[in-house]
């Protein structure tokens, strides 16, 4: 068994639908869907019990998505917080131009003295939800999280900035990058991140919570795992040519 490979997997997982009457929402009430404290994946619950070293891996790694939650908290305005619709425009992670309708809010962070800013718009077709940060000794503002979804929420991203130097002096480098689409009871989620180079991908129903997890580092696979409605699973570990060098299997229970 591939302990280190596993340590590693586990470092990575720590470090981080509408119908067409329905009226479109407006930036008031425009709410990205992975918001809130529900769960997003809900795993097989045997394979959360399980003692197995790989199926408790698959299961932080359905956690790992319900965890972005923890950034999206801050998309909840505290009681005083000045309301505006002057756009405003980070130093760093600027996306394409976007024209049409703003809504910001400010307010300063009581504990670190730093101003934050929330800013929502949107296009024809999706929205866009930012968070700023700038500190007490800065004059210009540094985007922490950038996220966009279209409309029907059936797809959306999320970027998460190195804005406080975790990997570089650079914050325009990514600390995450979360990617997700719906396609009926198929919900795919990817994360990536720059500060360890890794790229996951994983499948799940969300009406039977069977699905599989492909771990990459880099270009090369890892490991790949899947699960049925029942918890039961299989695992594969790969060499530097991508062919299989391990592989076995878990039972629930």
């Amino acid at each position: 068994m591939k302990i280190t490979r596993l340590l590693l997997m586990a470092l990575a997982v720590f470090a981080f639908s509408c119908s067409d009457d329905e009226p479109e929402p407006s930036l008031e009430s425009a709410e990205l869907s992975l918001t809130g404290s529900a769960q997003l994946v809900v795993a097989p619950a045997a394979l959360t019990t399980s003692s197995d070293p790989y199926a408790q891996m698959a299961a932080g790694w359905i956690e790992s998505i319900n965890a972005i939650s923890q950034y999206t908290l801050m998309f909840e305005t505290p009681a005083g917080a000045t309301k505006s619709t002057t756009k405003i425009t980070a130093t760093n992670g600027r996306p394409a131009g976007t024209t049409g309708e703003y809504l910001v809010y400010t307010w300063s962070d009581q504990q670190s003295g730093y101003s934050v800013a929330y800013q929502i718009s949107q296009t024809s077709d999706h929205f866009t939800w930012e968070i700023f940060f700038k500190t007490s000794t800065s004059a210009d503002w540094l985007k922490y999280i950038h996220a966009e979804e279209k409309k029907d929420k059936s797809t959306g991203f999320m970027k998460v900035y190195d804005i406080w130097g975790f990997i570089d002096e650079d914050p325009s480098l990514l600390l995450a990058f979360y990617n997700w689409s719906r396609n009926g009871d198929i919900f795919t989620f990817e994360m990536e991140s720059d500060w360890f180079e890794m790229h996951v991908v994983l499948t799940v129903n969300t009406k039977t919570k069977a699905g599989s997890v492909v771990y990459y580092i880099g270009d090369m696979k890892w490991y790949e795992m899947t699960w049925d409605a029942a918890g039961n699973g299989t695992w594969k570990s790969f060499d530097e040519q991508g062919n299989i060098d391990e592989q076995g299997t878990w039972t629930a229970g």
